[in-house]
């Protein structure tokens, strides 16, 4: 793989991950108090820590750490 701007064939690989996850859900919370008291607030609990990873594969130039995809 060549650099696009330089043209230099020195790249190395690198790889990129991003976790999204859910937090405390307010709404669920505030209904679940309406509907059971103290203990219903907990359901905004409910599904937090559900998530999903993305992951990108990314080429890096050693002459100018330039970041670019193939």
């Amino acid at each position: 793989m060549r650099c696009p701007s330089c043209g230099d064939d020195r790249c190395v690989i690198i790889e990129e991950s991003e976790t999204h996850q859910k937090g405390f859900g307010f709404f669920k919370g505030c209904c679940g108090y309406i509907l059971m008291g103290p203990i219903g607030w907990m359901c905004g609990l409910c599904g937090m820590g559900e998530g999903h990873t993305v992951q990108k594969a990314y080429f890096v130039c050693q002459n100018y750490g330039r970041k670019f995809r193939a």
